[in-house]
């Protein structure tokens, strides 16, 4: 069995993979990289320097300025910087200046529209500067507009916006060119189309100013009016990126982009998002915002939470499925070590043999050589016996021909040297013969040998047993010796041995006639 891994892992990243929300990209890497950055504990470093400088000058023009910077970042700071400007004004206008930031701070943050009501209405703008009057109704249209959003009536709503509008007029008599101002009245008014050409050269800006958050938020709800998705999340991402960039905490862009991509089925890059917004608006102490996140949190979580449970069903699931391939291919694995092993022993058995016959081949044809070397030795033997015979009657000297035949000297010889290259092949096949022969008789009983290169008329006999050659006629034949030899010398050397079955099913397998074995065990 063979099992493609990589298809295994393709279905497990599947499987626990988040479900693409439309798979699209509104600048989310950039803001990504922003969310990673350090751009907080820079901030922090930065303002605590100007902090410790603003200590030492005691000016509350500059306590008031650091109270503006941290006003986004950490009220608790904002407020105390905002109380040591009050301590250190040293007229009513200075004073009034820092009652209108604290009346800021309480509207937009900290839900504290009634405090920073009394403040507001405590404050006198006629006898103040251009610059105080423009900030004090900035702060009317933000305190009306807060107002308006939180109304439980359509007519509060409609008092509370007609409010609003009176002090954004007053705003642009003073400063006609408020492009804030300007944009939201023409968000209210219904014309999108009017704020993008307000903010005309930042739709093509990259850069995160100070004001860049505000600037591109403004513009995605433009586009949202419009109903232009893509461009609306687009501007969102820029305007989060933007806020973070800057250092700041309390923000409206990155829980809107949540929400957005909550809507869209990004339900884990909108939880890390909104994640994100509470943790920045607790540290800044912005309540509004968090006001403002309650519902949308308690969705988005709970969608989160359901896409982790899926999550880890499908990951059980798969991790099961694995498990069960694993198994099979654990099985796999067995049965193919354990072919894997026939198959070596198969092989190395077949070495084993073709070693065998490959040295069964060198013998049969070293044997083969030397019976064709005997062969010829014989016909030169009985060449030159037929020779001389022919010399001898050639000369008629008939007594010593009649001497030579009757002579026994030419078979004796030939004999002895048949019988001398016979034991030589024998030892050579079989050099533990002798041992083993021996191994099967009493102490007492076994042979010895002055020569052990050569065997006797007994152990021939046994050597011709082994080598198949079983008949009695047969052997007594090879040997020039009669059949009654032959079975004494089997009837002899059973009666010596230890185990006489042993010896007879060691060295009578094979025997030619049952009588033969039957007369010997007697």
């Amino acid at each position: 069995m063979r099992l493609e891994w990589k298809w295994i892992v393709m279905i497990m990243l599947l499987a626990v993979m988040p479900e693409a929300g439309g798979a699209r990209d509104y600048s989310l890497q950039g803001l990504d990289k922003a969310l990673s950055g350090d751009f907080i504990l820079r901030k922090s470093q930065r303002l605590d320097s100007l902090g410790r400088r603003a200590r030492s000058r005691k000016d509350a023009a500059i306590f008031r300025e650091l109270a503006g910077e941290y006003s986004n970042f950490n009220l608790d700071s904002a407020l105390y910087y905002n109380s040591l400007a009050r301590k250190a004004a040293l007229d009513r206008e200075e004073e009034g200046r820092a009652l209108l930031q604290l009346a800021g701070l309480y509207n937009s943050s900290l839900l504290m529209y009634k405090e920073a009501s009394e403040i507001f209405g405590n404050l006198k703008p006629d006898m103040a500067d251009e610059t105080f009057r423009k900030d004090y109704f900035v702060l009317g249209v933000q305190m009306y507009r807060n107002l308006e959003r939180l109304a439980p009536e359509d007519s509060m709503r409609r008092h509370y916006g007609r409010i609003k509008q009176a002090f954004r007029d007053s705003v642009m008599l003073l400063s006609p060119d408020e492009r804030f101002i300007r944009a939201n009245e023409l968000l209210d008014a219904g014309q999108p189309a009017g704020v993008l050409k307000l903010f005309e050269k930042e739709l093509s800006d990259d850069k995160y100013s100070s004001s860049s958050g505000a600037v591109y938020h403004l513009i995605s709800r433009a586009y949202e009016r419009l109903g232009d998705r893509d461009k609306e999340m687009d501007y969102l991402a820029k305007a989060a990126q933007a806020d973070i960039e800057n250092g700041v905490r309390e923000y409206l862009a990155l829980p809107q982009l949540a929400l957005r991509l909550y809507e869209d089925g990004d339900v884990t890059r909108a939880y890390q998002y909104m994640q994100r917004s509470i943790e920045d608006a607790k540290e800044c102490g912005a309540r509004v915002r968090l006001f403002d996140m309650a519902e949308t949190v308690s969705a988005i979580s709970d969608a989160y939470a359901a896409r982790q449970r899926s999550a880890s069903r499908k990951l059980w699931l798969m991790l099961i499925l694995v498990g069960v391939m694993l198994g099979i291919v654990g099985v796999a694995l067995y049965y193919a070590r354990q072919r894997n092993r026939l198959l070596s022993q198969a092989r190395t058995e077949l070495e084993e043999g073709n070693r065998r016959l490959a040295a069964a081949g060198n013998v049969r044809e070293k044997y083969v050589r030397r019976f064709i070397n005997l062969s010829r030795e014989y016909l030169e033997e009985l060449d030159n016996y037929r020779t001389r015979l022919f010399k001898i009657g050639a000369k008629r000297n008939f007594d010593a021909l009649f001497s030579a035949i009757k002579s026994s000297e030419i078979i004796d010889t030939t004999t002895s040297t048949f019988f001398a290259s016979f034991d030589k092949a024998f030892l050579e096949l079989y050099p533990d013969f002798i041992e083993e022969f021996n191994s099967y008789l009493r102490p007492e009983e076994r042979i010895e040998l002055n020569d052990p290169h050569t065997l006797n008329t007994e152990l021939r006999i046994f050597a011709l047993m082994k080598l198949g050659v079983t008949e009695s006629a047969e052997i007594a034949r090879f040997l020039h010796c009669s059949q009654s030899t032959v079975y004494n010398y089997r009837t002899r050397y059973r009666s010596r041995a230890i185990d006489r079955e042993a010896f007879v099913s060691h060295f009578f397998t094979g025997v030619g006639t049952t009588s033969e074995v039957a007369d010997g065990g007697r």
